[in-house]
């Protein structure tokens, strides 16, 4: 996981979202309400730098390639909220959308727009005991991206054992 650059902005906004209610109409007119999470989500945060010299620029957008657009976290400096306490120090991020810059000459004004994750992160292990190297990889990260099944094949791992394992997703078809 990597740290977002140390770079302060101008300006922040944030956005504290909301809870996870739902509404749904009545005969009688009124909604009913329903409420799926004892927690808020959906907390946004945007920076906004202005007068940024092209090495400074470099790094936030170093950093969303790094972090593969919006799929990977990261946390943020622990200079970025001073003594405040706004969210929790352990939350995790990620970019909303990619970094938007307005060039003026040899200065950038850029706008990141952030989304604090709050809560329980899941921890996933891949555990290679047969293979030859009997190696573990733990990540945070979304253990795939894209359109189901997913399809693990073993047929490389010493000894040379083929194993498929296919996981499904939601009533996806093979």
């Amino acid at each position: 996981m990597t740290v977002y650059p140390e770079l302060l902005p101008a300006g922040f906004q944030y956005d504290l979202g909301g809870l996870n209610v739902s509404s749904e109409e009545t005969l009688i007119g009124a909604p009913v309400l329903f409420r799926h999470s004892l927690r808020q989500s959906n907390y946004r945060l945007t920076l906004t730098y202005t007068n940024l010299v092209e090495s400074q620029a470099t790094l936030i957008r170093d950093h969303y390639v790094d972090s593969n657009g919006s799929h990977r976290t990261f946390t943020l400096p622990t200079t970025f909220w001073g003594s405040n306490d706004v969210l929790p120090s352990d939350s995790l991020y990620r970019y909303a959308a990619k970094p938007e810059e307005t060039q003026r000459g040899i200065y950038t004004d850029m706008t990141v727009e952030l989304i604090a994750l709050i809560g329980n992160f899941l921890l996933y292990d891949l555990i290679g005991e047969s293979a030859a190297l009997g190696a573990e990889a733990s990540f945070t990260s979304y253990a795939m991206t894209g359109t189901a099944p997913f399809i693990l094949e073993a047929d490389d791992a010493d000894p040379a054992v083929a194993a498929t394992l296919i996981i499904q997703a939601g009533g996806a078809e093979s």
